[in-house]
């Protein structure tokens, strides 16, 4: 062994014991978080169907004020999402932001609540304490090992920043020397008598070597996200070399509806529906001011490149702006785009069984390392053994 492989692997082993069981516990959640929609939609159907799938919806404002006369005065309602499919439930929740963080997660937020509301009957279908939800807390153990975002996070950036560099020193190690071996190790060749031993190698070294490039990305899609200050240089530096769009913002000066007669938020809802009537869906996030006279709206769409955000005048219901994401420069679009590009939502479920099944090997390449390094270990425990006896 050349002296730079032995640096190397030295390197390889120590960054493997240092971030092994964050990198475990990053796998095996990430591999919930990439089909968190559908879990969610098997385990809790009632708090997300309705009974009726057609029929008169009741109003945005009745609605509304089901959802508030709930939580009363103290806990105004934060945000909604609702779908344009009638079979969907609307989803109230109602948060807010502690003025002093603690040690943990949950020390955040004063308080984060969820309403499901039946709106064909106004009924309240589920109300749920969000923080103790339990993809809530998957999400934020892969988030900041469930600690405070300004605790947890840079651990869980720094133990993903040490995996990029144990991909790479991986597949420097691993790497055949010559067409003959590389065609011997591309893939597994298991006999009736090959050892555990070697089965463990080859499941430690093929499967990082095939899902290098998968890991790659989502690695370095959550190394920004966890460090916001990267992102934000990796932001501007790819909006710099882009000209700024004269289309990014439009600023409608018409609207059909008379909020003298209906309701602001009804009015808001209406024209979402018929400027965007192909949307999955739309949310709203409602001022923490009641001075504040503007509401931020998002329609969704099944790809994330066609997501626009709208924003009104609440007490006329007026457009005052449209931000489309396809004309945001480059930059902005591709931080945007992080979270789907971490779970392999961007590609569809195809992509999710990518992220998923990259998440799950790498979830294991801990433990296979582990019992690499451990047999060695025992192995030359042995052989000294031995020598000391002759």
């Amino acid at each position: 062994m050349t002296q730079l492989k032995k640096i190397v692997s030295a390197l390889h082993l120590w960054l493997g014991m240092s971030s092994g069981a964050i990198v475990l516990l990053l796998g095996l959640t990430g591999c919930i978080l990439a089909f968190e929609v559908e879990i969610k939609s098997v385990i809790h159907p009632r708090n997300r169907q309705t009974e009726a799938t057609a029929g008169q919806t009741l109003s945005f404002s009745q609605l509304m004020h089901t959802a508030q006369a709930y939580w009363g005065a103290e806990k105004p309602v934060s945000t909604l999402e609702l779908y344009n499919n009638p079979a969907k439930t609307w989803h109230f929740r109602a948060f807010k932001e502690n003025e002093k963080s603690g040690l943990w997660y949950w020390e955040e937020k004063k308080y984060y609540e969820s309403l499901f509301i039946d709106p064909h009957s106004g009924q309240i279908m589920h109300h749920e304490n969000s923080e103790f939800e339990f993809f809530r807390i998957i999400l934020y153990l892969h988030w900041s090992l469930l600690l405070d975002t300004a605790i947890g996070q840079p651990m869980v950036g720094i133990a993903t920043l040490m995996y990029v560099l144990l991909l790479l020193s991986g597949l420097y190690l691993w790497w055949p020397k010559s067409k003959k071996a590389r065609r011997k190790r591309f893939w597994f060749r298991w006999k009736s008598g090959t050892g555990i031993k070697r089965k463990n190698y080859e499941l430690h070294s093929i499967l990082g070597f095939y899902m290098l490039s998968l890991g790659l990305i989502i690695a370095l899609t959550g190394i920004l996200w966890a460090f916001p200050w990267l992102a934000r240089q990796v932001e501007v530096a790819l909006n710099q070399k882009q000209q700024p769009n004269a289309n990014i913002v439009t600023k409608p000066t018409s609207f059909p509806y008379n909020t003298a007669q209906m309701d602001p938020y009804d009015a808001i809802l209406h024209d979402l529906k018929s400027q965007y009537p192909g949307a999955l869906g739309y949310l709203f996030y409602f001022p923490k001011d009641s001075q504040t006279a503007q509401i931020n709206t998002l329609v969704r769409f099944e790809k994330v490149y066609e997501t626009i955000v709208r924003t009104y005048n609440t007490q006329t219901g007026t457009v005052m702006e449209t931000h489309r994401f396809r004309e945001q420069p480059t930059g902005t679009k591709f931080r945007a785009m992080y979270y789907d590009l971490h779970v392999g939502s961007i590609l569809g479920l195809p992509g999710k069984i990518l992220a998923f099944s990259a998440s799950l090997i790498s979830a294991s390449l801990p433990l296979t390392g582990f019992f690499i390094w451990y047999n060695r270990r025992k192995g030359g425990r042995k052989n000294r053994k031995l020598t000391k006896g002759d």
